[in-house]
Formats: structure tokens, sequence, C-alpha cells
């Protein structure tokens, strides 16, 4: 079976423009995710770790990583280590050969291999996500393939062109075509190893995989229809790099102005930003298939802190066994929060907030989807919730991260996934200040968004060209210190956790 996955790869990478073409396209359309996959690069910044000086409370004309100077303050996971050396290049190049397609193509049937030891378990993680990944690498043939037809014959353009550049500022080769499968594949044994070792339950989507709804062919169909639409039209609007493709409907001057000005705006060249059913319904399917499925894997790095934050609250409670009360700020469609609602106590009192009315909207049809999919397993197990046998829904709330309508100190837990990245500093360190506030006393704080500079020096060099997708505030925040306006807030730092492009910051109160 090993031999037949790695086969099938390496026929793959062997017809490099068709397998290079859709990661290009993958890695410029469209999410908040694919903004570290646009910076592959064959150079190398090198970081002394004992001279760097960094500096992010004033705009600096040295470039700040903070990624490499918060590690002094977190407790690092090894995972920080591991990604911080991933395919490091020496100063001298002399190891580039180390990191071929073929080491790459060799390092994923060692992954196979490991999967396959750990037994059915383990075995059926691992075909589960290698099909996801198929599916996602599909979709993102298919965007290419009808983004290069449209602007070819359509719009009579060649700006998809490879001659021109491509999709890409930079060219894709084999060996960077099968890193970033390899990265997923790691991703994937990183986040089974948490499984495995009982750190978090296996994802409730993976226990219902045959009857779950996003395992129906009519709405794999249906939501790569919706995606490859979807590439047709950022694509074209990414070739344009027209001022006004950088708005939303909601920019007109005569609107009034119920949104912060920097949230009108069509993040990724996306269909209408936030605000549409239209984005909403094609945003995780996009996401998914910008990072070849291992977006959920690596939001899922959120989760550690939590339960083990959780299980230390029922070892230590003193409060006679309330509900625990938990925030996701900015939580978009909700994907996220069914996992993190599944890893709780049945009772836990879940608040979500986004500025999206539309994302709301999905938000709710996915709680009440886990909800109904949890309640026939506990139905099953004789099971009830309190003194009701239904499960409660989250509580959705559409309000600014910068200004929380909650009373102070409201949550036990407060997280936030992938925001920070879209917003200017300032609001930042309002976001940061409010999530504080409504913390309660040894309370936890996690923050989940991409790497900054330092985390991966490889990928430092060319790490901010996401920001020419329409990514206004993704430069600045790469240097931005995302721990100084916590600790200024009396929070302390507590543990640091990577994933590939993604990484994980908790802080308790």
């Amino acid at each position: 079976m090993n031999i037949i996955i790695v086969f099938c790869i390496a026929l793959a990478v062997r017809s490099t423009n068709a397998l290079v073409a859709p990661l290009r396209f993958a890695i410029k359309v469209g999410a908040i995710a694919t903004k570290l996959d646009s910076a592959v690069t064959d150079e190398q910044i090198t970081t002394d770790e004992q001279t760097t000086v960094v500096s992010t409370s004033s705009a600096s004309s040295s470039i700040a990583t903070p990624g490499l100077s918060e590690n002094a303050i977190f407790e690092c996971d090894p995972s920080v280590e591991f990604w911080r050396n991933f395919q490091q290049t020496s100063s001298d190049n002399s190891n580039d050969d180390d990191y071929s397609a073929t080491h790459n193509l060799r390092e994923m049937a060692e992954i196979a291999s490991r999967f396959a030891a750990k037994g059915p378990d383990g075995w059926n993680y691992w075909i589960r996500h290698v099909g996801r990944s198929g599916y996602f690498l599909t979709n993102a043939l298919l965007g290419t393939l009808a983004s290069g037809l449209h602007e070819r014959y359509v719009s009579n353009s060649n700006a998809n062109n490879d001659d021109d550049g491509g999709i890409l500022p930079f060219n894709l080769d084999s060996a960077v075509t099968t890193r970033l499968l390899l990265e997923a594949f790691l991703c994937y044994e990183q986040d089974y190893a948490c499984i495995a070792e009982g750190i978090y339950n296996t994802p409730w989507d993976m226990k219902s995989l045959l009857t779950h709804r996003q395992s129906s062919p009519i709405n794999m169909m249906t939501q790569t229809t919706r995606f490859v639409n979807e590439a047709i039209a950022t694509l074209a609007r990414r070739n344009r790099q027209n001022e006004e493709d950088k708005k939303i409907w909601l920019s007109d001057e005569a609107s009034p102005k119920l949104y912060p000005e920097y949230y009108q705006n069509a993040f990724h060249y996306q269909t209408d930003g936030w605000m549409s059913r239209r984005s909403a319904d094609v945003y995780e399917t996009s996401t998914e298939t910008l990072f070849l499925g291992r977006q959920d894997a690596m939001q899922r790095a959120t989760l550690p802190p939590v339960t083990s934050f959780v299980e230390n609250c029922k070892v230590n409670r003193q409060d006679g066994g309330r509900p625990l009360k938990v925030l996701e700020v900015a939580c978009g469609t909700g994907r996220f929060m069914t996992f993190l609602r599944d890893q709780l106590d049945l009772d836990a009192e879940y608040t979500a907030v986004d500025l999206s009315p539309f994302y709301l909207e999905t938000a709710r049809d996915n709680d009440a989807y886990w909800r109904k999919t949890r309640q026939k397993t506990e139905e099953r197990l004789g099971n009830t919730v309190g003194n009701s046998a239904e499960l409660k829904p989250a509580r959705l709330i559409q309000a600014q991260a910068e200004d929380l309508p909650f009373d102070n100190e409201s949550f036990d837990v407060v997280v936030c996934i992938y925001l920070y990245h879209e917003l200017p500093r300032e609001v930042r360190a309002k976001v940061s200040a409010e999530m504080s506030r409504v913390l309660k006393k040894d309370g936890l704080l996690v923050l989940t968004d991409s790497i900054q500079r330092g985390d991966r020096p490889s990928l430092d060099d060319k790490i901010g060209n996401f920001g020419d997708m329409n990514e206004p505030y993704y430069v600045d925040y790469l240097s931005d210190d995302l721990s100084v306006p916590f600790v200024k807030e009396g929070l302390r730092p507590g543990g640091k956790i990577v994933r590939s492009t993604t990484k994980s910051l908790s802080f308790t109160k």
C-alpha cells in the first residue's frame, strides 16, 4: 500500500506542470491560511540567536523576528524546534540537494509506514486524511484550469500564462511541490500523535465519516463547483489589480458606517469579502484547498492547552461544578467551534463572536449539525445533558472583537483563530486588551494565527508576498510581537505550538 501511495505521488510530481499549477493557484487564491505557503523560497535568511535584537514597540527599519524572540518567554512544544529547523538550508546552500523531490517522497513513504504500524486506528486516520488531501488537490487543479481558460478565452488575457510569471511571482519546482505535500503529511502525524496520547479526542467528523454530510458525493460536487466559480472570480480580480476590486459592496460612501473601515475590504480578492452568504458558503472549501486539506489539523494546535486547562479545572474545582464558560472571538463559519465544543463537557456554555452576519449564519448551521450528530451519539450511550436531553446551541453574537459586549472576567477560556493578521496593529492591541478584560482570573487565553518572521527562518525572505493578494495588514503582522499587549494587560505567557505555517500561543491571567 505504501508503495502504491508513493508511486501515485511520484507520478503526479513527474507531471510537474499539472501538479504545480494547482498549487500555484491554491497558494494565491484567497484565504487566511495561504499566506505562508506563498512564502516559498530557495533562499535563506540566517539568524544568529545570540545576536538578534528584536524591537516591535515602534516602526523600525530593521526586520523584527517575533517568532524567534518570543521563544524565550513561552514554554515551547517540541514542534517549535521541529518546524524551525524543517528543511533549513545551510548558509552556503551546500545541502540544497538533501531536500529534493526524491527526498520528500521518501519522507512521505516513511510517514505512511509509521501510520501503518500504529494499527487500525492509525491506518484509518491516515487513509482518511490522504483522501482528504487528494480531494482538495483535485479542487486546486480544476480551479486552475477553469481560471486559465476564463482568462484566455473569456477575458482575452494572458495574465495567467506561465511565461509571464504565472500565478505566483516566482517559480515552483517539483521539490517545492512535494514539500507542500510533505508538510500536510507531517501535520497529520502531529495531529494523530495528540489523539493517540489522549491529549484530545478523535475529530467528531471522523467518527461519523460514512454518514457525515461533508462526505456526501452531492455535497462534494456542490462545494467543488462553488470553489471553481470563486477561483475564476478571485484570480481575475487578482490579475486586474484594480482598486475597485479591493472594495466590497458596503464600501459605498452613502452606506452607514456600521463596520470598521479596515473590515470593508475584499481580503484575498474573494467575492464580497466577508459580507455575503456566497463567501461564507465557499470559505471552508477554499481554505482547505489552499492548504491541501491540512487546515483542520493546524487549527487543532489550539486544543492541547484548552484540554489541559479543562482537566486541571476538574481536579482543582472549587465552584461546585459550574459549567465552563468559553468565548471564541472571530469564529467565522464555526467549523473550529464544533471541534472545540466536542472536546468540552456537554454542559459547557459556548459563546462565539463574529462581525459578519453571513458567517454567523453559517456558524449557526455548523453548530446545529454538530449538536444533531453528537445528540445521536449521546442517545445511543443513554446519556443526558444536565436536566435536559438536548444539547444547548452556542450563543452567537455579532460584535467587533475590539469592543466585546461582555462584562469583565466573564469567561474561563477565550480563543481566537486566524484574526490578527487581518487587523491593523492598533486594532490588534485593542482586541488583545478586550480579550484580556473578559477573561476570568486564572483563566486561559489561546491565540492561533499564521507563523511570523523567525518561526521558520527559511521562509522569512518572501513570507510577506501574500500582501499582494489584498492583505493590507499582513506584512506588519509578520513583525509584530503578539505577546506585548497581553503582558501589558497582566497575562502570563504559557505555551507555544507550531504546525507547519500556523502557531498557537497560550496565556493565563
